[in-house]
């Protein structure tokens, strides 16, 4: 069900990259990250309510949510199987974790933005930043024998 559900979102974003001349796969990738955080939250909230502590829990919904996203992201968005390129997804969370981090640290502590709406205002720079990570080194599409990408 899950697998039909994303399939028939990702068909219909043609229209949406169209429309706004974007990269099909960043529509699809926005799709997909909206997916898989509706999946960590429900993964933590199952955890928290089988009686683990929320930091215990949190730590779990980690480990299992990179490894969710590193599937759904390489195969639905970067039509990507392979599976040897979980450390260069895993770095690019450190990146995107390190610099979202030291950004939400000067806009509430420096330019003083409220905690909630400095995090709001980072979350799409950020998703690009990571896009773009994905598309030209995670995923990045090698050239074959004839020349074809």
């Amino acid at each position: 069900m899950y697998k039909k559900v994303c399939e028939f979102i990702l068909k219909s974003v043609g229209f949406l990259s169209t429309l706004f001349h974007v990269d099909e796969r960043f529509i699809k990738y926005l799709f997909v990250g909206a997916l898989n955080t509706a999946f960590a939250y429900c993964l933590y909230a199952l955890l928290v309510l089988i009686g683990l502590e929320p930091n215990i829990a949190l730590t779990f919904q980690y480990v299992i949510g990179i490894l969710w996203n590193f599937k759904t992201t390489g195969s639905l968005v970067f039509k990507n199987h392979n599976n040897m390129l979980i450390f260069k997804f895993f770095g690019c969370y450190i990146i995107t974790f390190t610099l979202n981090s030291i950004l939400l640290y000067i806009l509430t502590e420096w330019v003083k933005i409220n905690d909630y709406i400095a995090q709001a205002l980072l979350v799409l720079p950020i998703a690009l930043i990571a896009f773009t990570i994905m598309k030209f080194y995670v995923f990045k599409e090698e050239n074959n024998d004839n020349g074809e990408v």
